[in-house]
C-alpha cells in the first residue's frame, strides 16, 4: 500500500512541475509579445521564386543572444519547414505552425553556425539569417541537411540581400 502512496505523490509532483513549465513558457511568450510586434506571415512584394528547399526550422533568437529562444507568435516550436527564396525575401512555411516572412530589406546578415540554443550540428550545419523588425534584431536558424540545398539556399539569400555569408 505504501508503494501506491509514493506513486500518487510522485504523480502529483510531476503534474505540478509540468504545470509550472507551461505557465513559465506562456508568461515568457506574453512578455515577448508585449516587447515587439508580430512578424509578417507573407512577403509584401514577393516577386518570382528563386529557390525552394526542405529545411528544419530550429529557432528564432535575439541577434545579440542566441541562447534566448523567441517564444512569441509561435516562433518557439521547432519543426519541418520549406524555405522559399523570392526576389522580395525569404518565406518559411512551417509544418503545423504559422509562416514567417523576412523581407529582403530586413536582412542584416547571413552566416553558418554549428550551435544555437539546444541544437548542435556538424561544422556550418546551421544557416543563420540576421534580420530586423522595427527596432528589434533577430536571428532565424535553419538546418538544411542536404549539402547541395544548403549551398543553394546560402547563394540565393546572398543574391537577394547583397550580403555575403560569414
Amino acid at each position: 500500500m505504501q508503494k501506491y502512496y509514493i506513486a500518487l505523490i510522485a504523480a502529483v509532483l510531476f503534474f505540478f512541475f509540468v504545470l509550472a513549465a507551461i505557465r513559465s513558457w506562456k508568461a515568457r511568450s506574453n512578455q515577448q509579445e508585449a516587447d515587439f510586434s508580430q512578424p509578417p506571415m507573407a512577403l509584401t512584394a514577393a516577386g518570382s521564386q528563386l529557390l525552394k528547399v526542405r529545411a528544419y526550422y530550429v529557432a528564432t533568437t535575439f541577434s545579440e543572444n542566441h541562447l534566448e529562444r523567441i517564444r512569441a507568435y509561435g516562433l518557439g516550436i521547432r519543426g519541418l519547414a520549406h524555405a522559399m527564396v523570392f526576389e522580395g525575401g525569404l518565406q518559411l512555411i512551417r509544418k503545423g505552425e504559422r509562416p514567417l516572412a523576412i523581407d529582403r530589406q530586413s536582412i542584416l546578415g547571413l552566416s553558418t553556425n554549428q550551435v544555437t540554443i539546444d541544437r548542435v550540428t556538424e561544422s556550418k550545419g546551421l544557416v543563420t539569417i540576421d534580420w530586423q523588425q522595427d527596432s528589434t534584431q533577430f536571428s532565424t536558424h535553419l538546418r538544411v541537411v542536404d549539402l547541395d540545398d544548403r549551398a543553394k539556399l546560402i547563394a540565393a539569400l546572398e543574391t537577394i540581400s547583397n550580403r555575403e555569408a560569414k
